[in-house]
């Protein structure tokens, strides 16, 4: 018989796990059980063996055949020692998703084919994934130190979509995002992760594709979904309410706000609220992560109010900041300040208020002077607002631009629900407003006071116009500042504000159904779709003197989130 035909058979594999080994039996080697051990229902260990020569020697156990095959008569004679059965492997589950440091140097890199035998590793490794976790489509793969690689590949993928393509873009700071800085690190903690939120965030990432036109990600978009309201609906239920659960009820209000804009978005935010009343203080693991519930869920139900002429639909909330926020200071998520913000929900509480009045009867004149009063007083505050640059950004000129514009847009808004003062409008010169235009002759005025808000008296440079020469001149403002402003979101609410005010010139038309197009294309928002919407269809009732059933805002059901 020729050596090739005494050639050892199939069975003599050097692989394969250490229970087979020990029993001379071929393993299946399926990952991560044989078919033995899973039909045995022991353990299925394929670690690493170290047998040091000192030991051996001592045992009587030679490395290969040194000592059992010599040409010298003083051989000696072969020991047959089995595998040691004390031996206890090392599995290397415990390893993934963790940092290892080995002991090389650039001499193991030499030039070879080391790119190669990468890639086939790595192309090994996302089969086995693909097999542990029944995934029949693809995904990326991750390296073994990758923080996220001990998730599955779809998992992995989802919150690397959710943590590189989609928070980066709901902050106007790179230096703070509280959505990479406070959100994820709850999702995703290592010792204790809070699987709701995870599934929130998931659920998000699919979706997000899904609007995107990536309909790869479709069914896990319902299924996360499906898994994080049932989780939370048993943190509810136990009555074990955590900042992982206010954060839950956030993320999926965020998330109904991007799918559509339906009106499951206000009864997650209102849910929220009362969660936040409900939670004690010391659940909260920081106080920024408060910071960031109550700006959230309070801008976000302020700025819902001014795109419905009666928000008695979305329930009356108290809205208090925290005792040490500074009203003044421009917030990186709604890009105005929370003494702005507190501005505009008086306007709408006053605008619903003379509005439910006005459906009934018609108003008094002491009603009507109180009103009067009233708005007047808002206005006067709105004038001489200060909007500043928060701490960590002092150096982001683009932040004050996004602040005035809405500024000025609360102006607008106000006007529009409330009516204009009686008698003339006075533009005068603001230094803080013309920086921005100190080269636009014709922006070199903004509004700052009125005659008959303030007592003020006239001064040399101001320009007196009407009411509709004074809505003209804020429009303009508004869109000579938008368009230095790349598209965003954030630029929504004076976007809207401005388009549902009735506008006559055909280029101010065009350029903001042009803006709400090119911000619907980012990420194409349900928020931005429904405010699209709803400007258009107030162009076509203006145009043809439709009357309409609201005098404001959309007829359509539901609230949308302008924040």
């Amino acid at each position: 018989m020729t050596r090739r035909e005494r050639k050892q058979s199939e069975s003599r594999r050097r692989t394969g796990c250490w229970t087979c080994k020990e029993k001379h039996i071929q393993c299946t080697e399926e990952w991560p059980v044989c078919s033995r051990c899973e039909r045995l229902g022991v353990r299925c260990v394929r670690g690493l063996k170290l047998l040091w020569r000192e030991d051996a020697a001592q045992r009587g156990i030679h490395f290969g055949r040194e000592g059992t095959w010599s040409k010298r008569p003083t051989a000696k004679p072969r020991t047959k020692i089995g595998i040691d059965h004390e031996f206890d492997p090392v599995p290397l589950d415990q390893y993934i998703g963790r940092w290892l440091f080995l002991n090389t140097t650039y001499w193991d890199f030499g030039e070879s084919d080391g790119e190669e035998i990468a890639k086939c590793s790595l192309e090994q490794l996302e089969e086995i994934a693909q097999s542990v976790n029944g995934v029949v489509r693809s995904s990326p793969c991750r390296p073994l130190g990758h923080p996220l690689v001990h998730y599955c590949p779809v998992e992995s993928f989802l919150l690397d979509y959710f943590i590189r393509g989609i928070a980066p873009f709901c902050s106007l700071s790179t230096e703070c995002n509280p959505y990479l800085s406070l959100v994820t690190p709850l999702a995703l903690n290592y010792q204790q992760p809070h699987k709701p939120l995870r599934n929130t965030l998931l659920a998000i990432a699919a979706n997000q594709l899904q609007l995107l036109g990536n309909h790869t990600y479709e069914r896990e978009a319902f299924v996360f979904k499906q898994k994080a309201l049932h989780g939370l609906q048993n943190e509810i239920n136990n009555r074990k309410p955590s900042a992982g659960t206010v954060a839950t009820v956030l993320m999926l209000c965020f998330h109904d706000i991007t799918d559509g804009c339906t009106p499951s978005w206000t009864t997650h935010l209102r849910g929220g609220l009362r969660l936040m009343a409900m939670l004690p203080h010391q659940m909260c693991e920081s106080e920024a992560l408060k910071k960031f519930f109550v700006m959230y869920f309070v801008a976000h139900d302020i700025m819902g109010r001014t795109g419905a002429e009666d928000s008695s639909e979305m329930g009356q909330e108290d809205h208090s900041w925290l005792e040490d926020d500074d009203l003044e200071e421009i917030d990186v998520l709604m890009g105005c300040s929370r003494g702005l913000m507190t501005l505009i929900n008086k306007i709408s509480a006053l605008a619903s208020k003379k509005s439910k009045v006005m459906k009934t009867r018609q108003i008094s004149p002491q009603e009507v002077s109180t009103f009067n009063a009233a708005r007047n007083a808002i206005e006067a505050e709105l004038r001489v607002l200060r909007q500043k640059l928060p701490s960590y950004a002092p150096l982001q000129e683009e932040l004050l631009r996004i602040a005035e514009t809405k500024r000025l847009a609360a102006i607008l808004y106000l006007r529009e629900r409330l009516g204009s003062p009686a008698g003339l409008c006075y533009f005068y010169p603001l230094e803080k407003f013309s920086r921005h235009h100190k080269h636009d002759p014709e922006h070199q005025y903004n509004n700052r006071g009125n005659p008959s808000l303030g007592n003020q008296v006239t001064t040399s440079g101001a320009v007196e116009t009407s009411p509709s020469g004074f809505k003209a001149r804020i429009i303009s403002m508004i869109i000579s500042l938008i368009d230095t402003l790349p598209d965003s979101p954030t630029l929504l609410w004076p976007l809207f504000i401005v388009g549902n005010v009735g506008l006559d010139d055909e280029q101010h038309r065009r350029f903001v159904l042009d803006r709400l197009t090119s911000i619907q294309k980012t990420r194409n928002l349900g928020s931005v779709r429904r405010a699209r919407m709803v400007v258009e269809n107030a162009y076509r009732a203006k145009d043809i003197d439709f009357p309409r059933g609201k005098v404001w805002g959309d007829n359509e059901p539901g609230v949308i989130s302008l924040a």
